[in-house]
């Protein structure tokens, strides 16, 4: 009878890490979620510190003709 014992203890102790291994994958992927979210957030910051340091380098688009003052006031 000892052999049965240790055949359904082994059966259970593997159930059990079965089971701990997907609670382990459940929690890493909260981590993930917000590994991707600063991923992003770093992309994001650095994106507008390029555009901000190289806004200076873009070109004036050229004159198209004769050039008017913006309205100020309503067409009465």
């Amino acid at each position: 009878m000892p052999v049965r014992e240790d055949a359904e203890s082994r059966a259970i102790k593997r159930l059990i890490a079965d089971i701990d291994s997907i609670d382990k994958w459940r929690d890493r992927i909260g981590r993930r979620i917000v590994a991707m979210f600063f991923g992003v957030f770093l992309f994001a910051v650095s994106l507008l510190s390029y555009v901000a340091t190289h806004a200076q380098d873009r070109v004036d688009p050229p004159a198209l003709g004769k050039q008017h003052p913006g309205v100020l006031r309503s067409y009465r």
